[in-house]
């Protein structure tokens, strides 16, 4: 297949855009496809609306201004009260769509009612992405088919190009490049589309204001829109081009000076230089393994592969952030939890760099602890490692053996590998559940090395044979039972944290942080959930007296769903 042409790939994702940007952003405006769907779709509402339409656009042809005879504010005003009295927005979006063509420039009030419009509908066009992007996944899974349809066959039979009969080539090689061209060209096409309603809205917002520049008498009211938004965001779009190629560049630069330092810090031999024993860290810096051992089984050196950036090096220290900010930001998705807030922060008050000790935070099931824990690893810049507390195998936690053939290093040893940092934070979830055979060593018993500064000052690692330094780590342990755990492993925790359960009068600080969950979970910006109406928390109140912040997420799941089916069903 040849290439695709950019004017063809906009046509066919113009179709999918709401009939008010379809209208301004087509090419051939009132002389061709727009102003015949006006027509079908007046004549939809109603035969006398349909004929009304029709004597607007047909006086409008060929003429450079519209008869004054033609009236386009009686047509609008009818399609207006249609709209108010059938309950029918597609009567209110003719209107403007016939306004983008036929509309004077210099009228104030048209410009801010189409601004409106504009503005409105471009809130639904990450809709068309996720459309485009479903449209894309099929495509893909269609290069590996010997004999298949075109994907597009009935979308291109819409539009009046010889070119948009063609299906795909049968041999497999072919049909997967002219499937990555169309995802190519339709991607392109939604982009430019996007930067155009931009335009289009501010184009509008500024003439609502009374700037119109100059136009020709034969321009549409949509045209000029354009030509205003470009005018006013060129300087803008300019901007933005040259600060992203600065940024570009700087990465490219501290790329480069990385890969000039891993060639001076690495030496021929496969295990990294080792610091000197006596050489101290930079400020703010701690060495955590100065050398691995290389005696043991005979897969030595294997036993560290994949570790030696971090073997030798000295690491960075999480510097404490503004502690104030820290605690809005918490308390803005955990509104229930402020004591729990202002007792773990306390500890950093006055401290150069983040280290929250041992700390155990109990709590009901649901109730949120370890998205509270994430969150507040995240908000201090730390990096969050898991370690699921009911699955993971006792002695793997302290690190296994170098005779094993599944030898790794200690869990915090990985979070520190993984990070890049001295100081992460060890998040082990469901601690109370771990389980009690001794057959590979408990979790338990593993933690209590880590936990206490002496031995985690130098902490015997089996896998590396070398003492880490793993006093910055901080572990954040959840449970439901506390009682459940041995007391060896209570007394080396700094405290014990009760997590309460959020109440009905909560709902409202819990709702964005999760919509925006579930949005990241399908794969979504978060802007493609616009925030709960009123209505919606009535329900969710009536049903959600507390308790569960999970069984509350089901039910903002199943809101956002019904919202869904809702608009599909509403016409385009």
């Amino acid at each position: 297949m040849s290439r695709i042409k950019p004017a063809l790939a906009r046509s066919i994702v113009l179709r999918a855009f709401p009939r008010v940007l379809r209208t301004a952003l087509d090419a051939d405006g009132i002389h061709g496809e727009p102003a015949k769907q006006l027509i079908v779709d007046a004549r939809a509402l109603g035969a006398g609306l349909g004929a009304t339409v029709q004597r607007c656009l047909d006086a409008a042809v060929g003429t450079l201004r519209l008869p004054a005879d033609i009236p386009l504010a009686g047509t609008c005003s009818m399609l207006d009260e249609v709209a108010a009295l059938t309950d029918r927005p597609a009567a209110r979006e003719v209107a403007d769509a016939l306004l983008m063509l036929l509309g004077p420039a210099g009228e104030r009030d048209i410009a801010m009612r189409l601004a409106l419009a504009v503005w409105r509908d471009a809130e639904r066009l990450d809709e068309v992405g996720t459309a485009l992007a479903r449209l894309s996944l099929l495509l893909a899974s269609e290069g590996d088919q010997e004999e298949a349809p075109n994907p597009f066959d009935d979308l291109l039979a819409q539009v009046d190009d010889p070119e948009m009969g063609a299906t795909f080539p049968a041999s497999a090689a072919v049909r997967t490049d002219a499937a990555q061209q169309w995802r190519q060209a339709l991607g392109a096409a939604y982009n430019g589309l996007k930067k155009d309603v931009a335009c289009l809205g501010t184009g509008l917002s500024v003439m609502a204001v009374g700037r119109v520049p100059e136009a020709y008498a034969y321009e549409t009211l949509a045209t000029v829109a354009l030509k205003a938004g470009r005018l006013v965001l060129g300087p803008v779009e300019r901007l933005a081009v040259a600060e992203e190629r600065r940024r570009v560049a700087e990465r490219k630069a501290a790329l480069a000076r990385r890969k000039e330092q891993e060639k001076s810090t690495q030496t021929p031999a496969s295990q990294p230089d080792a610091a000197p024993a006596d050489a101290p860290p930079p400020e703010g810096h701690v060495i955590v393994c100065r050398s691995a051992g290389e005696t043991g089984s005979s897969r030595g050196r294997e036993a560290w592969r994949g570790y030696e950036h971090v073997i030798g090096a000295a690491l960075p220290l999480v510097a404490t952030p503004d502690l104030p900010a820290v605690r809005r930001t918490l308390l803005r998705e955990f509104p229930q939890a402020e004591a729990v807030i202002d007792q773990t922060l306390r500890w950093l008050v006055g401290r150069p760099y983040v280290h929250l000790g041992h700390l155990l935070v109990e709590g009901a099931p649901g109730s949120g602890k370890s998205r509270f824990v994430r969150r507040l690893g995240e908000a201090l810049g730390m990096g969050v490692f898991r370690v699921d507390g009911s699955n993971d195998g006792g002695g793997s936690f302290g690190g296994t053996e170098r005779r094993w053939y599944s030898t790794e290093p200690c869990r915090p040893f990985m979070a520190i590998a993984r990070f890049q940092q001295a100081n992460p934070l060890l998040l082990v979830d469901e601690v109370d559940k771990a389980p009690t055979r001794s057959d590979y060593g408990r979790l338990w018993d593993s933690m209590l090395q880590a936990m206490e500064p002496e031995t985690a000052a130098r902490f015997p690692d089996p896998c590396l044979q070398a003492d880490l330094d793993l006093s910055w780590v901080s572990m954040i342990c959840t449970a439901n039972e506390v009682w459940r755990l041995p007391s060896p492993l209570l007394d080396r925790f700094r405290a014990v944290l009760f997590f309460p359960e959020p109440g009905p009068e909560h709902l409202d600080a819990l709702l964005p942080a999760l919509v925006e969950d579930i949005a990241r979970e399908r794969g979504l910006d978060a802007r493609y959930f616009p925030p709960l109406d009123g209505i919606e928390r009535d329900a969710l109140r009536t049903r959600w007296q507390g308790g569960s912040v999970r069984r509350l997420r089901r039910m903002v799941d199943a809101v956002l769903r019904v919202r869904e089916h809702a608009s599909l069903a509403r016409p385009q």
